[in-house]
């Protein structure tokens, strides 16, 4: 549900945008948190647009070629209200499947463990690197109003990949004194 959360929430911030324009802002505003892949935006739109959340109108662009305007409709707002207010539970169910890996580390070289730490911290640093970058691209654009719970939402995942390094480096740590 958070993709429809999403593009409501994006076309009541912003107003009526196509389907180019939604997706871009995913990509600009919202990939450093959230794992949705681009190219099912546009089978959201067209669901979303079925079920009577978004209107559908046609416009030209520049170059004389239809494009799809979608706007929210009455109905889109109350279910954006809904999906919003429904993640006010705030749950927390982290789950991390190579844990696997630790749970039957007798089965596997622990060198193969060792390198795949390794890698992981490189990706984790690397995605601590690209979110700072981001956050200091962003706040450089973003009205005052909007700064505070930017720096909210980017402080919460650098805080999640620093710990996550954390937790990485100290099981290095622990494999190669064991």
């Amino acid at each position: 549900m958070l993709i429809p959360l999403y593009i409501l929430g994006l076309l009541i911030r912003v107003g009526p945008q196509h389907g180019y324009q939604i997706k871009k802002m995913f990509e600009d505003q919202l990939s450093d948190f959230t794992q949705i892949k681009l190219p099912t935006i546009y089978y959201h739109l067209e669901k979303m647009e079925k079920e009577g959340l978004l209107a559908a109108s046609s416009e030209k662009n520049s170059k004389g070629q239809d494009k799809t305007i979608y706007s929210i409709t009455k109905k889109g707002k109350s279910s954006f209200y809904q999906l919003l207010n429904g993640f006010l539970q705030f749950e927390y169910h982290p789950t991390f499947p190579s844990d696997a890996v630790f749970y039957f580390s007798s089965q596997i070289d622990h060198s193969l463990i060792l390198e795949s730490l390794k890698r992981h911290i490189q990706n984790i640093q690397q995605a601590l690197n690209v979110l700072s970058k981001h956050k200091t691209e962003s706040l450089q654009f973003l009205p005052e109003e909007a700064k505070e719970m930017a720096l909210i939402i980017f402080g919460h995942h650098e805080r999640h990949y620093q710990a996550e390094l954390n937790w990485a480096q100290e099981t290095i740590t622990s494999f190669e004194t064991h």
